[in-house]
């Protein structure tokens, strides 16, 4: 019996360490899903409806499908790239709001819906371009000329840049929420800018970028995409500005604008017309080829890339997603 008892004993050890090495395993596995999935979607404008609503776009299916039908403009969306969370500006009689979303995920696909909608600003300002810090815990935006900044629940709103006898539009927060970055004609000619969301400190960071709007930020605060008119085709495309040193190389020059870069650094989604109508492609930067993702007879544009949402959110039952749409926003 003793010995039997030993052996029994020692199978359950055995049995127990293969269930927590199978356990890793799996945790590790879904880790590495999780990570294979970062920026597998993008959220983009579109009026193939009718309207200007938002569209999310599943990179690996090319599948489309819709996340608002108010009938009302949307624009400008803005992901976090470590949070669930989503900011976009939409049409409220006769101005722009900002709004905000927690992203969740549909019950049989995974696929991200918006949940959760918040409007944020009711006025009669022009309130657009917002943008997230990675935390998604802080935004900045323009409103009727000048850049503003608050928190995501629309608390601690305050001023960086007054208004004054220059443009000072498209602001992009860093994703660690030390600089907004915006375009401004303050040095004579458009170029992009930095201010210190702290200190509002003011610093020129480009020269002669032929800087016209769309910009972005990489997820590591330190280069800065944007659409730019000095190409030698002539032509719109899209430059990468270094924030150490104001330094920009071109890396499109076919009618491109309206850029993005995923998290990894790896990709830029745009907007191009380099096939006659305004459609998104992919830029791989480490081979630059370049994909065409939609083909729609309306414009399709401002892009930005998000991940999946979490398995957790995953099960939440379709009786209980709050998505704007319809009668639901």
């Amino acid at each position: 019996m003793t010995f039997l008892n030993r052996n029994y004993t020692s199978f359950l050890k055995a049995l127990f360490v293969a269930l927590l090495v199978g356990l890793l395993g799996n945790t590790l596995v879904l880790a590495q899903d999780r990570a294979s999935s970062d920026s597998d979607y993008v959220i983009f404008v579109s009026n193939r409806t009718g309207t200007t609503e938002l569209f999310l776009l599943d990179l690996k299916s090319a599948q489309v499908s819709q996340l608002t039908d108010t009938g009302r403009g949307k624009i400008t969306p803005a992901t976090a790239a470590n949070a669930r969370v989503a900011a976009f500006a939409s049409r409220e009689g006769s101005s722009y709001e900002l709004f905000t979303a927690q992203l969740s995920s549909t019950w049989r696909t995974r696929r991200p819906v918006l949940a959760a909608v918040n409007r944020l600003t009711i006025n009669t300002l022009e309130e657009t371009n917002p943008t997230l810090t990675a935390d998604g815990l802080t935004m900045a935006f323009s409103s009727s000329g000048k850049i503003e900044m608050m928190k995501f629940d629309g608390q601690g709103r305050r001023e960086l840049v007054a208004v004054d006898n220059n443009s000072n539009v498209a602001p992009a927060i860093s994703p660690n929420g030390k600089w907004v970055a915006f375009m401004s004609n303050r040095g004579g000619a458009n170029e992009l800018w930095l201010v210190d969301t702290n200190t509002r400190e003011l610093r020129q960071l480009t020269k002669n970028s032929g800087v016209i709007g769309g910009l972005n930020w990489s997820a590591d605060s330190q280069r800065i995409v944007f659409t730019t008119t000095a190409t030698t085709s002539k032509l719109t495309g899209i430059a990468l500005a270094e924030v150490a040193t104001g330094a920009f190389q071109l890396v499109t020059e076919a009618g491109d604008g309206e850029a993005a870069i995923s998290p990894d650094g790896s990709r830029i989604v745009f907007t191009s017309n380099r096939s006659g109508d305004p459609e998104l492609y992919l830029l791989n930067l480490n081979t630059n080829a370049v994909q065409r993702l939609t083909n729609n007879p309306g414009p399709d544009g401002s892009a930005t890339f998000i991940s999946a949402p979490a398995d957790t959110l995953r099960r939440t039952p379709p009786s209980r997603q709050v998505t704007l749409r319809g009668q639901n926003q």
